[in-house]
């Protein structure tokens, strides 16, 4: 008998909608009786749905799955379903896993191999996006899977973090592969096919909507054993997001913020509510090392030709770190005039208590500074 499996389940999710629980219920209850490379119509015969499930089955255009089907060949799409062996084991075990993914480039072992979500808002600061992307670029090097959306500001930057070290980074969508969809972005895209892997829940040409990000939100946590929230104003996707992650059972980051700025009004929060704290990319680390000593590298994460280039970067011109530091930090930077400094030693560098703790955590997750004991900081 010719395998339905496919077909069956990408009408299922047409039918009922990305992210619908009750087509995750149809599937588990199809797979409990072995009926997945059946017909419908025997399907139907041999299950008690309810009687507005079968109106729906029975109404279905079938030739949608074939249509689909087609135009993935077209497009060199790979279709992933829920009762494939590649499936990722740690996506399966969420509330309400996709019954089929969609996807571009080379989907990673997400079952093996460490990975972390990285996400903040579209119109992220100057400092988040500079600290998405050194987090994509660490976590990056270290040998982590950095996911994030595709869309503009945070997640563009923790793509491009992963990607300048030629590391692996999933973007996952809102919308079909090849929508047309912030053409903007088409070059970050085709470097991330080239050097990861685009998923989606849509079949390609879908366009998106305002509450398929959200939908979509619950993918990206679920693929990986953590969150990182950068920035996250009280209504934010990048909360939705968190939320996601601790329904799941996965661990949720958050950079913290001075509570006087909106865009950490949100994050404050989730730090509040039992998020970890993010200080640099070694709480990460630390968090992931004893269960995954064999793939992560650190002596690679914060080699000394690194650490040499990160400084010529930030030496290249007072114009490079007018690009890469927040106005605040550029502050507290110019004004330390020794190699070990407390708190108290700058306090009278003209900023508020809660802008100079913002900019230390700046600087030191631009490897400018490192915290050292009795409460002091080391100019690096």
């Amino acid at each position: 008998m010719k395998e339905l499996s496919t077909p069956n389940l990408i009408t299922i999710q047409h039918i009922f909608g990305a992210g619908s629980l009750r087509a995750f219920k149809i599937y588990e209850n199809i797979k409990s009786q072995n009926l997945l490379n059946n017909d419908i119509k025997t399907m139907l015969e041999k299950i008690s749905f309810s009687e507005e499930v079968k109106i729906k089955l029975l109404a279905a255009d079938y030739k949608i799955a074939e249509n689909t089907i087609d135009l993935c060949k077209k497009h060199n799409v790979n279709i992933l379903t829920i009762a494939d062996k590649y499936y990722p084991e740690i996506l399966k075990n969420i509330d309400v896993p996709p019954l089929v993914l969609y996807y571009k480039g080379e989907l990673p072992n997400f079952d093996i191999l460490p990975s972390i979500t990285i996400v903040g808002p579209r119109k992220v600061s100057d400092y988040g996006k500079k600290v998405a992307f050194s987090l994509g670029y660490r976590l990056s090097k270290a040998g982590m899977i950095v996911v994030s959306g595709g869309a503009l500001g945070c997640d563009t930057a923790a793509h491009e973090g992963a990607l300048s070290t030629n590391g692996k980074t999933v973007m996952v969508l809102g919308c079909g592969i090849d929508a047309e969809y912030l053409m903007e972005n088409k070059k970050l895209r085709d470097d991330t096919e080239k050097n990861g892997c685009i998923i989606s829940e849509y079949p390609p040409l879908v366009k998106p909507t305002r509450h398929s990000f959200p939908i979509r939100n619950r993918i990206m946590s679920g693929l990986t054993l953590g969150t990182v929230i950068v920035e996250a104003p009280e209504k934010s996707g990048a909360l939705i997001t968190a939320r996601c992650a601790m329904e799941q059972g996965r661990d949720v980051f958050v950079i913290p913020g001075s509570p006087s700025l909106k865009q950490y009004k949100g994050s404050n929060k989730l730090l509040r509510d039992g998020a970890k704290l993010l200080i640099d990319s070694s709480d990460i680390f630390g968090e992931y090392i004893p269960r995954f000593a064999e793939y992560l590298d650190l002596e690679r994460a914060f080699s000394k030709e690194d650490e040499i280039n990160h400084k010529k970067n930030i030496k290249k011109s007072s114009n490079n770190l007018q690009e890469t530091l927040s106005n605040e930090a550029k502050i507290v930077y110019n004004y330390l005039d020794r190699q070990i400094f407390s708190i108290d030693d700058i306090s009278e560098c003209g900023l508020s208590s809660d802008e100079i703790l913002s900019s230390l955590t700046e600087l030191e997750l631009e490897n400018l500074i490192e915290p050292i004991i009795g409460g002091k900081y080391k100019l690096k």
